[in-house]
């Protein structure tokens, strides 16, 4: 009897303990530093933007909170059908920091800290939340590049903490450009991937963005919290108290930008000389293989916004000049009869694609630019159908 008593009051108090060191365990010491993670852009594509994450050092703790994780799929189709569809779910992560260090070291990413200016209180409250965050219900959430990233996530999460205690500076690049603008300027050195990002995202990026929504940007968020100020005992201190480099920073900021528009102008330039030469066999040819190339870029756009979850390729106005239609034309000039039936739809066409150029200014969306002269190229193309179809009538 004695014996089993002992072994019950054993196993409680290993239990107490237990119970007593998972409690400590989320509990901060008053030594415990929290500061943000701002890390160089790579070269990847989902890296190109930088990245950012929050880090909690403490004396038997050195974590880093990021939001930035998600699965590859060992089924790639599955991926790359989850990825276009918008459906790719992305969570939030705990990571050793000498791990998450070692990576932006490996691949050469500067990675630079701001630690923050926070009271105990205010520490443990944002702990807590981290922890509320990492459950497994919660760590998972819809990633949305402009509105539900790795920056959005850790801005709002400071913003419910100190409530009215923070006073967030107004960067210089507020109000004054669009999310286009802004993503355009940090992809000059990738023209190529910038036309294509361009291409699929709809209108509703071609608003102004706010001081708070600039934040969506790693860099812009740095910047940002470097000359904000946080409210204590009724003045104003810095919010970050210090700055430290844990990586030197490798970009080269001087990169030379390629000029792509040049490459346009030439198929314009070879449209437009086809079109006076009208030589039978090359001029359809090479008019095909335009007309089924923008025919299939519009079926991408098309399924960009009617078949995907992403808010930021709906009401895509490239449809006008790249759309599935012009897969009909393609097909069309395989036989006679269908050019003389199609002899409307090609005059239509062709006003469609010269007043997209002569309304360019006044669309609703920012179109790039440098895609006008395939639209000259169109409405030559369907203005060389439309006076065929009445030769052939």
């Amino acid at each position: 009897m004695q014996r089993n008593f002992l072994k019950y009051k054993f196993t409680f108090l290993l239990l107490l303990v237990t119970f007593i060191s998972f409690a400590n365990n989320k509990k901060l010491s008053q030594d415990a530093v929290i500061s943000i993670l701002t890390c160089d852009e790579g070269e990847e594509i989902y890296s190109l933007f930088g990245h950012i994450a929050l880090r909690v050092k403490d004396k038997h703790k050195d974590e880093i909170y990021n939001w930035g994780m998600f699965e590859f799929s060992e089924n790639q189709t599955e991926f790359g059908y989850n990825f276009a569809k918008g459906r790719l779910k992305y969570y939030m992560a705990i990571q050793k920091f000498d791990y998450f260090i070692y990576e932006y070291s490996y691949f050469n990413r500067g990675v630079r800290e701001q630690i923050l200016n926070l009271s105990y209180p205010q520490k443990q409250e944002l702990y807590n939340e981290l922890q509320i965050n990492y459950l497994p219900e919660n760590r998972a959430y819809k990633y949305d590049f402009f509105y539900d990233n790795c920056s959005s996530r850790i801005r709002d999460l400071l913003n419910k903490i100190l409530t009215n205690k923070i006073v967030i500076h107004t960067h210089k690049d507020a109000d004054k450009f669009t999310f286009r603008q802004v993503i355009d300027s940090r992809l000059k050195i990738v023209p190529w991937l910038n036309l294509g990002i361009d291409l699929v995202l709809g209108k509703k990026i071609d608003i102004i963005v706010s001081n708070k929504d600039l934040m969506f940007l790693p860099s812009y968020f740095e910047q940002i919290l470097d000359l904000s100020y946080i409210k204590i005992n009724e003045g104003l201190e810095n919010l970050v108290i210090s700055k430290s480099i844990l990586i030197p920073s490798s970009k080269v900021d001087n990169k030379e930008t390629k000029n792509i528009s040049k490459y346009f102008w030439i198929l314009l330039g070879i449209t437009l000389l086809l079109y006076i030469l009208k030589l039978k066999y090359i001029t359809s040819f090479y008019f095909n293989t335009l007309l089924f190339s923008v025919g299939i870029l519009g079926v991408l756009l098309f399924f960009m916004w009617f078949y995907t979850d992403h808010n930021a390729t709906k009401a895509n106005y490239n449809l006008l000049w790249a759309n599935p239609l012009h897969l009909i034309t393609f097909i069309s000039i395989f036989s006679k009869k269908l050019i003389k039936k199609l002899r409307t739809y090609y005059l239509f066409m062709t006003i469609i694609m010269l007043v997209i150029v002569l309304l360019w200014i006044i669309l609703p969306q920012e179109l790039p630019t440098v895609i006008r002269p395939i639209i000259l190229a169109l409405t030559i193309i369907y203005y060389y159908l439309f006076c065929l179809s009445k030769r052939n009538y």
